[in-house]
């Protein structure tokens, strides 16, 4: 983690170098490792009737609990036991204020970042078979970036083995939706992998669950993106022949 920190640190540099410039306490205090005042600071201007409609102190606040979250010290880390969770209640608060997705191009850094300890996250919470706890972590990623198909797919799978079948065909149309509407083309490489990782999932549970039309039916939905990737072409055989 010590050796990674400096490039992360470079990476928030450039970041913000382009940022809107008001904030450049926030960044000073970030990438001096301050994050307890820059968290303090940061939520002062959520707070304050001025700023409190602006979107970039939401995202700092995101960023300092998750480097809070991110530390080697834990004696913070235990002081915000809950620092990750309010990451991203933070990042979907940012997200609801930047109506015009200003931002999000230039902290993809960030969201990748954020995104890839939250999949993890889910995943741990799904091989424990903690499927309410891991719908509500891919329901975050949902709404940080609704295009997230990976998201919709594996939010609707938890919603599936918690035998809420209905809101389950309703994150799964979502994700449907997605596809056809060209929005895979946007999508990050984590995001990517998410959605393979998806439709892998649900269809091999469809199928065992005798509804291999359906379970046919994404994988040919997903054929075209994956088409080369030898763990998808290995479902897509044992399934769709």
């Amino acid at each position: 983690m010590k050796n990674l920190i400096p490039i992360t640190l470079l990476l928030i540099s450039g970041l913000f170098a382009g940022a809107q410039s008001n904030y450049d306490d926030l960044l000073e205090l970030l990438v001096d490792e301050k994050y307890e005042r820059c968290l303090y600071k940061a939520m002062k201007y959520t707070e304050e009737e001025k700023t409190t409609k602006e979107a970039l102190p939401y995202l700092y606040v995101s960023m300092a609990y998750f480097r809070i979250d991110q530390s080697e010290d834990e004696t913070l880390k235990a002081k915000y036991d809950k620092a990750f969770k309010e990451s991203l209640k933070y990042a979907v608060k940012h997200r609801k204020k930047d109506k015009e997705n200003a931002y999000f191009a230039e902290f993809a850094d960030y969201f990748s970042e954020l995104r890839t300890v939250t999949m993890s996250l889910a995943e741990m919470e799904m091989g424990e078979e903690k499927y309410t706890r891991s719908k509500g972590t891919y329901k975050y990623l949902c709404d940080i970036d609704a295009n997230d198909v990976g998201a919709w797919l594996m939010k609707g799978y938890s919603e599936y083995m918690l035998k809420a079948k209905k809101d389950a065909e309703l994150s799964w149309k979502e994700a449907k939706k997605l596809i056809s509407e060209g929005a895979v083309s946007g999508l990050a490489e984590e995001q990517m992998k998410l959605f393979k990782k998806g439709v892998i999932t649900i269809s091999e549970k469809l199928d065992t669950d005798g509804s291999r039309s359906q379970a046919v039916e994404w994988l040919n939905l997903a054929q075209p993106f994956f088409g080369e990737d030898k763990e998808f072409n290995v479902t897509y055989r044992n399934i769709a022949g």
